[in-house]
C-alpha cells in the first residue's frame, strides 16, 4: 500500500498549515522531538507487551492464587510492589494522580480542539498517535505545543508502564472488598 505524502495526509485530516511563525527555539529542539518519537514508535508496544503480564503477575495473580501469593510474598521488591498496588495505598493514587495530571494537561491545553491551530494532534478525544505526528510532520512549534508534547510523552511512557499496575491493582482492590 502506498503511504499518502506528508500533504495529502494533512489535507485528509483537515489540517491547516500554520500561520504564525514558529519559535525558532522550539524548531531548534526538532531532532530531540524527532528521536522522543522515533523512540515511542519502536517502544511503545513493546512496553505494554512486557508490563501487562507482569503487571497481571506481580500485582493481580497473588489475589487469584493463594500458592503464587507465597511466592511473590517471599521476594522483598515483588512483595512491596504487591502490597502498594493491590491495596488502596499512596502509591497507587499517586501513580494514579500523576496519569490523569498528563493525559488532561494535554487535554486542556489545545480547547477541545482535535488539532492545534498548528496541527499538533493532541486532545482528551483525539489520543494523538506517534505515527501520526511522524507521518504529517506535526512536531510542535511553540513553547505550548512543545510542552503538551512532552506531556504527552511522558503520559504515553506511564500507560505503557504503570498503568498496568494501576489497573490491575483496581481490580485487585474490587476483589479485596468483594472478599476474595
Amino acid at each position: 500500500m502506498k503511504q499518502l505524502s506528508k500533504d495529502q495526509w494533512r489535507k485528509i485530516h483537515g489540517i491547516r498549515p500554520p500561520k504564525d511563525p514558529a519559535d525558532p527555539d522550539v524548531i531548534g529542539r526538532r531532532p530531540i522531538h524527532e528521536a522522543i518519537v522515533n523512540w515511542e514508535i519502536k517502544w511503545t508496544t513493546r512496553l505494554h507487551l512486557i508490563f501487562a503480564p507482569l503487571a497481571f503477575t506481580i500485582v493481580l495473580m497473588p489475589k487469584l492464587n493463594k500458592a503464587w501469593y507465597e511466592v511473590i510474598s517471599s521476594i522483598p521488591i515483588v512483595s512491596w510492589i504487591h502490597r502498594e498496588f493491590s491495596g488502596l495505598t499512596g502509591t497507587l493514587y499517586l501513580c494514579l494522580a500523576v496519569g490523569l495530571v498528563f493525559y488532561f494537561y494535554s487535554a486542556s491545553k489545545i480547547d477541545g480542539k482535535s488539532h492545534s491551530e498548528y496541527g499538533y494532534p493532541i486532545n482528551i478525544n483525539h489520543v494523538r498517535s506517534p505515527k501520526n505526528i511522524k507521518q504529517g510532520e506535526l512536531y510542535p512549534r511553540t513553547k505550548l505545543e512543545e510542552r503538551v508534547f512532552f506531556a504527552d510523552s511522558a503520559g504515553g511512557i506511564w500507560l505503557a508502564t504503570f498503568m498496568w499496575f494501576v489497573l490491575f491493582g483496581g481490580i485487585s482492590v474490587l476483589f479485596s472488598m468483594k472478599g476474595g
